[in-house]
């Protein structure tokens, strides 16, 4: 189980002449295993920036991660990460096949399963990707990979930033009926965070808003989006 607790975060940054600053907001949630969430919000809202502070790519100046009731320091990222994934950084090395990739990275985490990884493969139509490069591949190819990848390492909690980005609708499907079969077999967390609220299905358990660095509204998809659960537009409220 993860949880945040009222993380805070700040930087600046700088436009042409123009300084800028962005906040993340005592942000709070919780992500249990076994069920989906989504983080929803505008391009701009901070999730990629609440993401990087989960997954301890970034630290909060005050507020704290807990992994299991454990707080998250440098200490114990390297055994964090081990249990949890991240789909937004580059999982692959360039110049190399996908078949050279696995071999390569996969010896890093005990956990993963090769032939959970062909099966994975198998099931998003991507056998034909693994003597390719992986620098070669399409948007739905790489996201097709890249998730089957870091699926078979098992993971716990699996967070993915705007994973449904730039492919078609098809390959949509396929990434969607991945994530459900992890969810059911592993118990696995997850968490999606995305722009577009037409992308959120039946899958999806929890909702968490996000408008300029802070969580406005939390529940159930039902709670959020409706009693029907119809994907209405959270954001013209």
């Amino acid at each position: 189980m993860l949880e945040a607790k009222k993380l805070n975060y700040r930087y600046g940054f700088k436009i042409g002449k123009e300084k800028d600053d962005f906040e993340i907001r005592d942000a709070s949630l919780l992500i249990e295993p076994g069920y989906v969430s989504c983080l929803l919000g505008k391009n701009g809202a901070g999730k990629t920036t609440l993401l990087s502070l989960l997954y301890g790519m970034l630290w909060p100046r005050t507020g704290e991660i807990l992994w299991n009731g454990t707080p998250l320091t440098k200490r114990n990222l390297t055994a964090f990460r081990r249990e949890v994934a991240y789909a937004g950084e580059s999982w692959c090395i360039d110049g190399l096949t996908v078949k050279q990739n696995v071999e390569t990275l996969s010896i890093f985490y005990p956990s993963f399963d090769k032939k959970y990884f062909e099966n994975l493969m198998h099931l998003a139509g991507a056998e034909g990707c693994m003597e390719k490069l992986v620098d070669t591949l399409s948007a739905g190819e790489r996201v097709k990979t890249e998730l089957s990848f870091l699926l078979a390492r098992r993971p716990k909690l699996l967070l993915l930033d705007e994973p449904l980005a730039n492919i078609d609708p098809v390959f949509k499907l396929d990434v969607l009926e991945l994530l459900q079969k992890t969810v059911a077999e592993n118990e696995t967390g997850i968490l999606i965070s995305t722009h577009l609220v037409d992308e959120i299905s039946d899958m999806v358990d929890y909702v968490h808003v996000m408008e300029n660095g802070s969580i406005v509204e939390s529940g159930s998809r039902f709670e959020v989006l409706g009693e029907e659960g119809g994907l209405r537009d959270v954001f013209a409220k």
